[in-house]
């Protein structure tokens, strides 16, 4: 079969480098003044995708995500309630500036008053369901008898001051509710000197609650807000060696992982630019081939950056560091030409398209990181090629033959055993595979887990093991999402859930839960209110009588009620402490409709509490956790799915572009890297999961390269400067993906242990096979 003829002589100009490279950084350049700024996402949480469950509401619970991801919890500990409550007010003092959205320390007079004067303003409408159903069963007497005893009793939640106006003390039987409630956000903590404290053995802790604002969120600016305050603590703890701080909330953990993943970057990228310098300099003997290497790579990854940000205006930090592998992958197109200048630009053309088929069917992940990978890498190795191919030819001095080593080891002829040598050696790599995987059957299962995408340090896990055993706060770590068409409406919808769960505590499957229509009932509920403070009026006479009064403020009392009938309290409304409260569990509106969080608390068991999501077609059951984990599983299967269908493409286009022998060769090359690689995971413990997936189809489509080369160089006859053109981009790959290897960062490490050990197999296997090439070509 003829071959078909390669045009490079008429398209890979200098022109056509200029007009990608040109022409994506001018499109970049231009969409920053027309839409928002681009950026890096460093939240941790920012790699996961939506669940289906979640997509009708997936808006809401990001906003709901972004908020709860920002708030943090700090406790300040010394055996000394006076000492801990001075580190906390040092501590408090100290955070100030943009970096913070709220900070909460003080329950002062102050506060408690404008508290006071909303639950009396409201003292109506914001009947507690008890009240309401002592005034609905005509009981009211028991409420006034209540009230006569608090008003001559020697503890009172509230002033008497409007005793005259508020007969009933309604407002002391909200404050009461109000407390029960509120403190059901702090678990143990109680109200003690004007801050919230507990006291656990011999420690006493105060708590500062505080939110990040967004850019404060960030780590890569001076206004990190986790920065600021470890640094403030730092100092404090270092002037007090008795004085503890305890850390507790999602930004300590994205901090502590970005900072991570940053060092990492920094880290892998250095260290394999150096000893890939290194290598080259080793091989070629000469700066040019290494500088025009290096800017090969520059080139490449800078236009990778571009290109994804183009697209995605906000790109993952984790597709940095799955870029970097971007260096080993780029070389190699440097190497094979620098090595062997003439008939090798078709064979690196192959390895692009074989490449970027892989990269391309990641495109159909519903998965915003994969995606943003496949893009980086797709420009990226184009970007290389284009390089290599338009640019190398034009500068004859870095590819002369007194730049490369003058001596290139010869290869052994094939010898008589040779070929049954190689044979068995593979066969006997297949063997062992196949027995690893069957004495490991049990790990060759689908499998997602996010919990262990992060390993914790042990500073950060004893902080929050004491910040739960102090706070208590009960979180299971799911939650409900209601939704309403108006806020009204959304409230109506929290209080039939309500219902619901209150029969749960009936039953004890829980202790108490969290929910904004507890500090602001429904418009519904308030009109019942008011329709059950009705029957007050009647004994309004008496109580003013009981109380000493003058039987005439009854009418005024009468006369305050009618007008504020129909009053009625709203979220936007609340005083700031309250409004504090509700800040992680009032979304607000998101796409023409409202949304809630409603938080169980101290839960027994999850099944009940799942079931519910499907009784109301208005909640929405959510468990990060667990539905993200099935999501991922699911997206696993779609990457199978993908890779099937991308062998299909390749060997397609292989079986159209070479002769039938050489084309079935091509096409059997990754099948043993595959096939290794899931044997290695197994033998490491590691499930088939996403991460291990994206490594497979990495191998798949790099592990073509060898075998391009390889026929390539047989029809050319350079099989010898092909083997150690093979050696080297295999060196180079291996720097590049074995540094992943030792990354702390689980999803990193997996990708990278999956990938160095197919692409590991598929260069011994091209090695293995080498001998026939070279007798081909001998006989050529």
């Amino acid at each position: 079969m003829k071959k078909p003829s390669f045009l490079s002589d008429r398209f890979l100009k200098p022109w056509l480098w200029l007009i990608v490279h040109g022409g994506i950084a001018l499109a970049l350049a231009f969409s920053v003044f027309l839409q928002k700024p681009v950026g890096i996402n460093l939240d941790l949480l920012g790699i996961l995708p939506d669940t289906a469950s979640l997509k009708p509401v997936s808006a809401a619970d990001r906003l709901l995500g972004d908020r709860s991801s920002r708030g943090f919890y700090i406790l300040a500990g010394a055996q000394d309630f006076e000492r801990a409550k001075e580190a906390a007010v040092l501590l408090y003092q100290g955070l100030e500036g943009p970096a913070f959205e709220s900070l909460s320390l003080y329950v002062d007079q102050g506060v408690m008053d404008q508290v006071l004067q909303y639950l009396y303003d409201y003292r109506y409408a914001l009947l507690d369901g008890e009240s309401r159903e002592l005034l609905e069963s005509g009981q009211a007497h028991i409420i006034a008898e209540d009230a006569l005893a608090s008003a001559f009793g020697a503890f009172n939640f509230t002033t008497l001051d409007n005793l005259d106006t508020d007969p009933f003390l309604l407002t002391d039987r909200g404050l009461r509710r109000f407390i029960s409630t509120a403190l059901s956000a702090g678990g143990t903590m109680s109200l003690r000197d004007d801050v919230l404290a507990a006291q656990q053995g011999e420690t006493w802790y105060v708590m500062l609650r505080g939110v990040l604002s967004p850019r404060g969120a960030a780590i890569t600016n001076a206004d990190s807000g986790v920065q600021k305050i470890y640094a403030i603590a730092s100092d404090i703890e270092a002037e007090n060696p008795d004085l503890r701080f305890v850390y507790s909330g999602i930004p300590f953990h994205s901090y502590e992982s970005s900072s991570s993943a940053q060092r990492e970057i920094s880290l892998i990228s250095t260290v394999t630019l150096v000893l890939v310098a290194l290598l080259f300099l080793f091989v070629f003997r000469s700066p040019l081939p290494v500088l025009a290497s290096l800017a090969a790579i520059g080139i490449s990854i800078l236009l990778a950056l571009m290109t994804a940000l183009l697209f995605f205006r906000e790109i993952h930090v984790l597709t940095f560091v799955f870029g970097t592998t971007l260096i080993g992958i780029c070389v190699d197109y440097s190497i094979h030409y620098l090595v062997q200048r003439n008939g090798i630009l078709r064979g690196i053309a192959m390895s692009l398209v074989s490449s970027e088929i892989c990269f391309i069917a990641l495109l159909f992940a519903p998965f915003g990181i994969l995606r943003q990978f496949a893009v980086f890498s797709a420009a990226g190795l184009l970007s290389s090629f284009l390089t290599v191919s338009c640019l190398f030819p034009r500068f004859g001095s870095i590819t002369a033959k007194e730049n490369r080593i003058m001596k290139l080891p010869a290869l052994p002829k094939p010898g008589r055993f040779s070929g049954i040598i190689r044979k068995t050696i593979l066969v006997v790599i297949l063997c062992v595979s196949l027995a690893v995987l069957f004495f490991n059957r049990s790990m060759i299962r689908v499998e997602n887990n996010i919990t262990g995408l992060y390993t914790i340090s042990p500073s950060l896990l004893e902080s929050e093991r004491i910040a739960s055993s102090v706070l208590n706060i009960g979180s299971p770590g799911w939650y409900f999402i209601v939704s309403g068409d108006t806020p009204g409406e959304l409230l109506e919808h929290e209080e039939l859930l309500r219902n619901r769960l209150d029969r749960e505590i009936t039953r004890g499957s829980l202790k108490s839960y969290m929910a904004s229509s507890l500090f602001v009932p429904s418009v519904k509920t308030q009109e019942q209110n008011y329709e059950a403070a009705k029957s007050l009026l009647p004994l309004a006479e008496a109580q003013f009588e009981y109380l000493g009064f003058p039987r005439s403020g009854a009418i005024l009392f009468c006369e305050d009620f009618r007008q504020k009938t129909g009053r009625y309290s709203e979220v936007d409304g609340l005083p700031p402490y309250l409004a504090g409260i509700l800040e992680n569990l009032w979304i607000g509106e998101v796409g023409g409709r409202y949304y809630s969080c409603v938080l169980p608390l101290h839960v027994s068991v999850e099944e009940p509490f799942r079931a519910l999501g499907g009784e109301f077609d208005f909640v929405f059951f959510v468990n990060k956790v667990k539905d993200i984990g099935t999501g991922l599983d699911t997206l696993t299967g779609i990457m199978l799915v993908l890779l099937i269908i991308a062998y299909g493409v390749i060997a397609v286009t292989v079986l159209i572009l070479y002769p039938r022998r050489d084309a079935l060769r091509i096409i059997a090359a990754p099948l043993l890297p595959v096939l290794v690689t899931g044997s290695v995971l197994a033998a490491a413990g590691i499930p088939l999961g996403f991460f291990s997936v994206v490594g497979i189809v990495l191998v798949f489509g790099l592990g073509l390269d060898y075998m391009f080369y390889r026929t390539e160089s047989r029809n050319s006859n350079t099989g010898t400067l092909t083997v150690w053109a093979i050696v080297l981009s295999y060196l180079t790959t291996a720097l590049s993906f074995g540094a992943l290897v030792l990354s702390s960062f689980p999803p990193v490490h997996i990708f990278g242990l999956t990938v160095f050990s197919g692409l590991t197999t598929a260069f011994i296997s091209a090695m293995l096979m080498q001998g026939r090439v070279s007798s081909e070509n001998h006989r050529t």
